[in-house]
């Protein structure tokens, strides 16, 4: 058994004991169920071309082709470490491509309301050191399993820390309840969620509501939650953009990002966006530093082209103003490529199953399992080492993409 950071979620667990042997890598405790799953791995698989075996090198080449005769591809997906990351970029602005993460549409929840009028977050490490109330809107945490037992349920590392935990929304899922007691559960959908704190800063403010409810909420609940809210020594809001799905959700983290703000006025509150899921957070970071554009951005002759509303992956396959999809999965086979009217290049997990079979299938190793790298937590502030525990003769990702690469040079020349 050797230690071992998870990269299947945002939270990058960094206490996992994982085992190896010739039957491949299995996690042990505290592993969560996702990580247990997802760390069985197959070291082997099979290039396919429209559901045919080929060799490597035929699907490489078959991909090139593909990628050299688009004019403008898609490189979406984006599931892996920090060094495919890399590869894709470099691949995106020789080929003219657009770049955006399979969980682009969460990410841009976050990101309109973090460049209208930016925000405060936290850490995880001050969530578990610092925070005395913990308020959950909108999400019971269950796609970050480990997430109370990492944060919660440990002891501060500066004294004895009293916890509350509110929850906003449906409450929690049978798998929290047993590891969490929350203080309160307030009722309401997750629609609703803007409102009742556009009337939690309405009130902080000092001003009078004519209403005798606000979401469903009485407002003598409202106002109780406002106190508990003030009380607070180190608060910290916490949400998940990917479990906000309704219409114009981004205003609705708007209204959450706006009340930490203001009751910073008096005493500290923090936001912690939920995410990093499927390498997202690395994603966003690598096409960041190294275009000085976020995500949806597009690789032209004059430079990066960053338009966050046009580039959505759903949209442009939609409207196909792309002429090929290339989709990187290396972490959870599961999330196969949507339906597309354009050629579909799949550099995936090796047991990935399609109902229908891409183009061009590529098995790659997977980060963390198979081969060693970097993955960014959640909260941004930390790359940290993932670790490869079952060799393999599959291409990482980066060695993928750099074969594909330079098969297009061949032809070019």
């Amino acid at each position: 058994m050797s230690d071992s950071c998870c990269p299947f979620c945002g939270l990058v667990c960094d206490d996992l004991r994982v085992a190896a042997d010739a039957s491949g890598a299995r996690a042990g405790s505290p592993a969560c169920a996702r990580a247990i799953k997802l760390f069985a791995a197959p070291a082997r698989g099979a290039a396919r071309l429209a559901g045919q075996p080929v060799e490597p090198a035929a699907a490489c080449r078959a991909a090139a082709d593909l990628l050299a005769r688009a004019q403008r591809p898609l490189i979406g997906g984006l599931a892996c470490d920090v060094a495919g990351h890399r590869a894709a970029l470099a691949l995106a602005e020789q080929t003219g491509g657009v770049v955006e993460h399979m969980n682009g549409a969460a990410q841009f929840r976050n990101w309109l309301a973090f460049q209208d009028g930016g925000w405060m977050t936290t850490t995880l490490s001050e969530v578990r050191n610092r925070a005395d109330l913990i308020v959950l809107a909108g999400t019971d945490t269950r796609r970050f399993p480990r997430f109370f037992e990492r944060c919660l349920t440990q002891e501060s590392q500066f004294g004895e820390l009293r916890r509350r935990l509110v929850v906003l929304g449906s409450g929690l899922s049978p798998e929290a309840a047993h590891a969490v007691s929350p203080d309160l559960v307030i009722p309401l959908p997750n629609a609703r969620l803007g409102e009742l704190c556009g009337a939690l800063r309405a009130r902080l403010a000092g001003r009078r509501l004519d209403a005798d409810s606000v979401a469903g909420v009485p407002m003598e609940q409202v106002d109780a939650l406002l106190e508990t809210l003030r009380a607070a020594r180190y608060g910290v809001l916490v949400w998940n953009a990917a479990e906000l799905d309704f219409p114009h959700a981004d205003l609705a983290i708007q209204a959450m990002v706006d009340l930490v703000k203001d009751l910073n006025q008096t005493t500290r509150w923090s936001g912690l966006p939920l995410g990093g899921n499927d390498g997202d957070t690395s994603a966003a970071q690598v096409c960041t530093w190294q275009a000085g554009y976020p995500l949806r951005t597009a690789f032209e002759a004059s430079g990066p082209h960053y338009q966050p509303l046009l580039f959505g992956t759903a949209r442009l396959l939609e409207t196909r103003e792309v002429d090929a999809l290339l989709w990187i999965a290396a972490l959870d086979p599961e999330r196969v490529p949507p339906a597309a009217a354009c050629p579909r290049i799949v550099l995936g997990r090796p047991d990935m199953v399609f109902a229908d079979p891409p183009d061009v299938f590529i098995p790659v190793a997977v980060p963390g399992v198979h081969h060693a790298g970097f993955m960014h937590r959640m909260d941004g502030v930390v790359a940290l080492p993932l670790q490869g525990h079952t060799p393999t003769e599959l291409p990482s990702v980066a060695q993928a993409l750099a074969a594909i690469q330079q098969e297009m040079n061949h032809v070019a020349t």
